[in-house]
């Protein structure tokens, strides 16, 4: 009896955008689990220059695009449209016209500012989007232009993230309570606040599942999906928690 070679699928080539970002610094790791990670930064690829993202995209071949970067300062943005516009929808243009032809899929983290944040219920997936903002705007049309590419991809919404890194609520109250010894927070917003760590957590597991798919699967895993924690607070709860803790 002879006995016949076990051969294993190699390791996934995967490029990550967003390097030194919330989500993309708990990504590392556990991307690095999965197969050949390249993780880039604003050193390495100008967002604001979305062209210039192909040729970096073609060089590394990869299977699978986690795009972490993007252009995040909501009140900033309605005096810079045209750049939050080239970081948050252009770009993913060329990300998705890049991945097509490779065949790759995109992994891709938008927000839940597409909505005009009036409902008094959990937003769904299937509801209409209606941004209010230019950051919402160029959000919505990133997503958009992605689906519309014909990359496999998955869309995560989510919202009020924190972390230790970056700018967030969470480090910019512990700044402000060395300062102060008072604080005025808003009571009438609502939302869910979702850690970074929990984000690249469920991206891991949805890559996981992805790579062990076959064709029908994987079109089936494609879609938009809203990625935040459980419950919800004010600004205001999260700020009294996070002086609590």
């Amino acid at each position: 009896m002879s006995s016949l070679p076990i051969t294993t699928p190699p390791a996934p080539r995967i490029l990550l955008f967003g390097r030194g970002g919330q989500v993309a610094t708990e990504l590392t790791p556990l991307l690095m689990l999965l197969g050949e990670l390249r993780v880039l930064g604003p050193e390495d690829c100008d967002f604001a220059n979305p062209p210039a993202l192909a040729p970096i995209i073609a060089e590394y071949a990869p299977n699978i695009i986690v795009n972490g970067a993007a252009y995040t300062a909501v009140d900033k943005a309605e005096s810079e449209p045209e750049l939050a516009a080239a970081v948050n929808a252009e770009a993913l243009a060329v990300i998705g016209k890049a991945a097509r032809a490779l065949g790759a899929l995109v992994v891709h983290y938008s927000t839940d500012y597409v909505f005009d944040g009036t409902a008094t219920t959990p937003y769904k997936e299937s509801d209409t989007p209606n941004p209010k903002s230019v950051y919402g705007s160029t959000k919505l049309q990133g997503e958009r232009l992605l689906q519309e590419s014909g990359a496999d991809q998955m869309i995560f919404r989510t919202a009020w993230v924190y972390s230790s890194v970056g700018k967030n609520f969470l480090k910019t109250m512990l700044r402000l309570g060395m300062d102060k010894t008072a604080i005025n927070v808003v009571n009438d917003q609502f939302g869910s606040p979702t850690s970074a760590k929990l984000i690249a957590l469920a991206t891991f597991a949805a890559l996981e599942t992805w790579l062990v798919s076959d064709r029908n699967r994987r079109q089936d895993l494609c879609g938009i999906y809203h990625l935040v924690a459980g419950g919800h607070c004010s600004w205001y709860d999260f700020a009294s928690a996070i002086f609590a803790s």
